[in-house]
């Protein structure tokens, strides 16, 4: 079954359109960063000798998460495609729950510093509850703000986490399937979830990247909306697979 579901179209066209949503991505920083440099170049040429500038730009870049992902994504379909044996290979997989291993490690170092800095906050605004802040919004009302950021942050934090940590015991479970042939698991459906958050976010960026004029930066959006959008049918359609083999194994 693995082996029939990682050679199918659905699944290539999974790997192919995260390639191409990774390779628009890229390009764009790239065109983004000799834009912004030619830009200063000519304000270069238009500055007194001894005037002093500064060359200020964003990169986007790809995660190396992502480009694990990528890998193991190519590494899958073409075991899955091999006709001369009836085994798979595992590095994909292996990949994957080196991914995730990244991720537990970030996040848990997020939620620390989350932890620390709301401690730090907490500690200074009671040893002065008058120092004056910089929103222009009353102190009250400030704080109210920052600590309900603050929350969510670490909220999102501390779910990004607990979803890594069990997207790990999958990536394990569908290794060691493809090891010994046993029933792999089904993906849960937080994780179709989290896709389906993914592309509200995709759509948010488009919409701010259509307000700032940053045409360039669009396609990636619709790129990266599109591979989600495979990844969810990939899944529910690997789930639909396990449920078929967990009926017939009764």
């Amino acid at each position: 079954m693995l082996k029939r579901f990682a050679s199918s179209k659905l699944f290539f066209m999974c790997a192919l359109l995260f390639t191409v949503q990774m390779v628009v991505s890229a390009v764009s920083s790239v065109i983004e960063v000799f834009t912004v440099l030619q830009n200063q170049a000519y304000l270069l040429e238009r500055t007194p000798i001894g005037t002093n500038f500064n060359v200020e730009f964003n990169v986007n870049i790809v995660p190396v998460q992502n480009i694990l992902v990528l890998i193991g994504l190519w590494l899958l379909y073409a075991s899955a495609k091999k006709t001369d044996t009836p085994f798979m290979s595992t590095a994909g997989v292996t990949l994957f729950k080196v991914t995730e291993i990244l991720q537990i490690v970030g996040c848990g170092i997020l939620c620390g510093l989350l932890l620390l800095i709301g401690l730090l906050v907490l500690l200074a605004s009671s040893g002065a509850p008058n120092v004056t802040n910089y929103t222009g919004l009353p102190d009250n009302i400030a704080i109210l703000i920052m600590g309900v950021a603050f929350v969510v942050g670490l909220v999102l934090s501390v779910l990004l986490l607990l979803y890594s940590i069990k997207m790990l015991g999958v990536w394990t479970s569908l290794q060691r399937a493809i090891q010994v042939g046993v029933l792999p698991k089904k993906l849960p459906g937080y994780a179709l979830a989290l896709q389906g958050f993914s592309i509200f976010c995709d759509v948010a960026a488009m919409i701010a990247f259509f307000v700032l004029n940053a045409w360039i930066l669009i396609p990636g959006s619709l790129c990266s909306m599109a591979a989600r959008v495979y990844v969810i049918r990939c899944m529910a359609a690997y789930n639909r697979e396990v449920a078929g083999m967990e009926a017939g194994s009764f």
